[in-house]
């Protein structure tokens, strides 16, 4: 695969899907359920803000 080949607005938005929606759906766990206030829940969501 070329670079030219790798690097189209589908493939962007392939990946763009595939890294933020897992995140998207643990953050809005997180807020929806009481999992934030506890140690886990924000060392998770330090996590995701770190990577993203």
């Amino acid at each position: 695969m070329t670079k030219e080949k790798f690097l189209t607005v589908r493939w962007n938005n392939l990946l763009t899907l595939g890294l933020g929606l897992p995140a998207l759906l643990y953050v809005v766990l997180a807020f929806s359920t009481l999992l934030w206030t506890e140690m886990g829940g924000l060392i998770g969501l330090a996590v995701i803000g770190v990577l993203y």
